[in-house]
């Protein structure tokens, strides 16, 4: 029988023993939904609606490296309102901030395990002898540099995009940390919208609470 890769083996048994749940605790004008584990705040006419979504990723080998919010915003006034990248925050209990990583960098971070990634549509190795032979036929066959890309094209597809949002309209996505839940007891997303000052108190706050 072939060997199986250890990674993956471990991965196996990391994830079927994973009980962690990441739980928001209610503030002002929100309202949980026990069933995902969200929790909505209307302000001044905007809605956002954000929960841990950690099983988006899990199968890119991203475990306890990077976790990802699910966000969802509907802008219910007469006029425009603007979020990017840089209006999230995630601070955790010793108060350490987490600045959003892009799309590019946690691809980044995919590659570097890409060899074991077998979900699909992506091409991975599944036994150590399938790399042990393309690793052979790739250095013999060859005088250029290789390695295998992975590119999983989720992590830019359901990345939060959302600039300007025009009245009525809706945008919706993930917003991406470096950060291993599993060693912090909790977290906060700050929101701010674009152009706010983070001197400030932010717009929205979402506190969560990590259960293992």
């Amino acid at each position: 029988m072939k060997r199986l890769a250890l990674p993956l083996v471990l991965a196996v048994i990391v994830l079927s023993g994973c009980a962690m749940k990441v739980i928001p605790q209610p503030v002002a004008q929100g309202v949980v939904n026990p069933s995902d584990n969200s929790q909505t705040i209307t302000k001044d006419g905007v809605y956002i609606k954000v929960a841990n979504s950690d099983t988006e990723i899990v199968a890119y080998n991203l475990e306890n490296m990077v976790t990802a919010f699910s966000v969802s915003i509907h802008n219910q006034t007469d006029h425009e309102v603007a979020f990017d990248t840089d209006s999230f925050l995630l601070l955790d209990d010793q108060k350490r901030q987490y600045f959003p990583l892009t799309p590019d960098k946690v691809k980044e971070f995919v590659s570097r395990d890409s060899y074991y990634l077998i979900p699909y549509p992506y091409v991975g190795f599944y036994y150590l002898e399938d790399y042990e032979k393309t690793s052979f036929y790739n250095a013999t066959n060859s005088q250029l540099p290789y390695y295998y890309e992975v590119y999983p094209q989720d992590i830019y597809t359901r990345a939060l995009s959302a600039g300007s949002i025009i009245p009525g309209a809706k945008a919706a996505g993930l917003v991406y940390f470096r950060i291993d839940l599993s060693s912090v007891k909790e977290v906060t997303l700050l929101v701010y919208r674009k152009g706010a000052s983070r001197s400030g108190p932010p717009d929205f706050s979402f506190p969560f609470v990590i259960k293992k």
